[in-house]
């Protein structure tokens, strides 16, 4: 039951949020840029590159994308990690902008600056020393060579 309750929080905690923000659309009268052409691709493309880490982490990794359940084993640079340090990050923004631009919700704009200012602190201060520690030289070259965020314009020194 432990284990179970370690790894349903965090998602379970990120649809209650969402449900909140689309409540607080409801409770404020609020109405946003209603673009269903242009979020339902963001959000099958966000869902997709979600899925994509998840399984590039479970069968190279080793291990679960959920960062307090079960660590990868090995070092994850290949797919979209190839690209960015944290394409993960970019498949829930992708998610969250469209389910925005989808339903016309104000509420989940805030969800999104609550989300990068989020994973702008989680990211430095939890993530990276985890994995530098946990690989070392390796992790340290790959953030050496691979971008944390923007893909574009990123040249290995």
């Amino acid at each position: 039951m432990v284990t179970f309750l370690r790894v349903v929080w965090l998602p379970a905690s990120v649809v209650g949020l969402v449900l909140g923000w689309l409540w607080l659309d409801a409770a404020m009268g609020w109405r946003g840029a209603y673009l269903p052409e242009v979020g339902l691709p963001m959000v099958v493309a966000g869902a997709l590159l979600s899925l994509w880490c998840a399984a590039v982490f479970l069968f190279v990794g080793k291990g679960s994308p959920h960062p307090f359940v079960r660590k990868t084993k090995y070092l994850v640079t290949a797919g979209p990690y190839g690209v960015v340090r944290n394409p993960m990050m970019w498949g829930i923004g992708s998610l969250l902008i469209g389910l925005a631009l989808t339903l016309g919700s104000v509420g989940l704009w805030f969800g999104f600056a609550g989300f990068v200012l989020f994973v702008s602190w989680f990211v430095p201060h939890y993530e990276e020393p985890d994995m530098e520690r946990r690989f070392g030289q390796a992790y340290r070259e790959y953030c050496r060579q691979t971008p944390r965020w923007w893909p574009l314009g990123h040249r290995p020194k």
